[in-house]
């Protein structure tokens, strides 16, 4: 290892930049600044000894960062940590292929950012290791081509994915129902070294034979290339003896061999543990593992969820989700996942018949209607965001108390009230009937 290592920051955002530096330095290494691809290209060239590594963004003002680094000889090519501020898996499979180390979306999560760095200037076997396989091109496309995402949740999902798409060990993909386990797992296939090659796709369960027969029979169909085992934990003590005993007999990296990918809404882990599925076979496919966040843990990514299912299901229209729209959806519970949010946006479109913007009223029951029911309830859409913002803040540890719920209401509703009264107090308290102090004192979290 270089005693004095040093670190290429390309970024054109200058406290991002000074940020990330700090970073660097908090590692041992040392760090020059180049705000554009071009000033990049420059001090690569100059640079002697070379950079130890770089951290790249996306998104700079004169190249695109993937193209940068693509143009650069792979011989020249320093480690990198990306930077974007789009959490796109497209991206992280491109980053993954040019030998990208991490993939890191805006805002940064420091923690594993640091851990990052601190594993660049770990010697290892080659910069390009990740990426010794496949090419960037695609063999074809389908809704996985443009998962999207840039919630929190998404980011070590979109880093494993791309991992998965460098390599070829087997991957289980764990999922609730409609968090799309078999889209990432087509996605795998489509991008990662085996693509263009043999292909199988086996669903455990639905009353199949259990001696192994079929399983087997989808096994050789994939010889040499995927093999995509949808809910594993469901198949059955023959078919769990079968591909066991085939994947032993057999090294993982063998030509011959199909990559598996399995997909599971239960927990295989539980599985072993109850004695319904065999522990050697778990272990077999639990090389790379890739969790899936419920949609409702990933609600900042519906905006862009809500459009991309729209341009698919609308091709050629121009057709929009007004804001309306979006807050019902974001206090909505979505137990069915993606599947049941591509679902409403395909009833709402049918509903506006041909209308641009997607309104509340076009939305499906529960989530359509907004007036106000009779005996002074509240209106249905303050109801839906009221019970989004109260499930929020009981998922909090420790939960909030009930004093403290009602007075965080109440003071927003005085700060309401206070607008529509020119922000005078008094006239407020005159006209509703209410004591001044108290107010204030509401106002003031007393």
């Amino acid at each position: 290892m270089n005693p004095n290592p040093r670190l290429l920051i390309v970024e054109d955002e200058r406290a991002l930049a000074v940020a990330l530096a700090a970073a660097v330095r908090r590692a041992g290494a040392g760090s020059e600044l180049a705000p554009t691809a071009a000033q990049a290209r420059r001090k690569l060239a100059a640079a002697n000894p070379a950079f130890d590594g770089m951290v790249l963004d996306i998104g700079l003002p004169d190249e695109n960062g993937l193209s940068f680094l693509e143009s650069l000889p792979e011989s020249e090519r320093p480690p990198v940590l990306l930077v974007t501020a789009h959490g796109e898996i497209d991206n992280a499979i491109a980053a993954r292929k040019l030998g990208v180390r991490e993939f890191f979306a805006k805002p940064l999560d420091f923690e594993a950012f640091n851990r990052a760095v601190a594993g660049l200037l770990t010697p290892r076997g080659s910069a390009g290791d990740a990426s010794a396989h496949a090419s960037a091109e695609s063999e074809g496309e389908g809704d996985e081509s443009a998962f999207i995402g840039a919630a929190p949740a998404m980011r070590a999902v979109f880093r494993r994915i791309a991992h998965a798409c460098a390599g070829f060990e087997p991957v289980t993909i764990r999922g609730a129902t409609g968090t799309g386990k078999s889209h990432v797992a087509r996605l795998i296939r489509r991008n990662g070294p085996r693509r263009g090659k043999a292909a199988a796709v086996f669903a455990a369960g639905g009353g199949r034979s259990d001696d192994g027969g079929e399983l087997a029979a989808a096994f050789e169909a994939a010889r040499g290339g995927t093999l995509i085992v949808e809910e594993v934990a469901a198949l059955s003590p023959g078919q769990q003896a079968f591909l066991a005993r085939a994947l032993e007999t057999e090294e993982a990296d063998a030509p011959g061999l199909p990559r598996i990918l399995a997909t599971s809404t239960a927990d295989p882990r539980e599985a072993v543990v109850r004695g319904v599925f065999r522990s050697d076979l778990y272990y077999r496919l639990q090389v790379l593992e890739i969790r899936l966040p419920r949609l409702r843990d990933r609600l900042e990514d519906l905006p862009a969820l809500v459009a991309l299912f729209a341009r698919q299901l609308a091709p050629g229209r121009r057709v929009e989700a007004g804001d309306g729209v979006l807050k019902r959806l974001a206090a909505h519970d979505w137990p069915g996942n993606l599947r049941e949010l591509r679902n409403t946006v395909a009833a709402a479109i049918a509903a506006s018949a041909g209308a641009p913007v997607m309104g509340p009223e076009h939305l499906p029951e529960p989530l359509g209607g907004g007036r106000a029911a009779k005996g002074g309830s509240l209106p249905e859409d303050l109801s839906f965001a009221l019970a989004g913002w109260v499930g929020e803040r009981l998922d909090d540890d420790p939960p909030p108390a009930y004093r403290d719920l009602s007075e965080t209401l109440e003071r927003e509703l005085i700060r309401e009230l206070l607008k529509r009264f020119d922000g005078k107090l008094a006239r407020l308290a005159a006209e509703l009937k209410a004591n001044r102090a108290t107010l204030r004192r509401r106002l003031r979290g007393g």
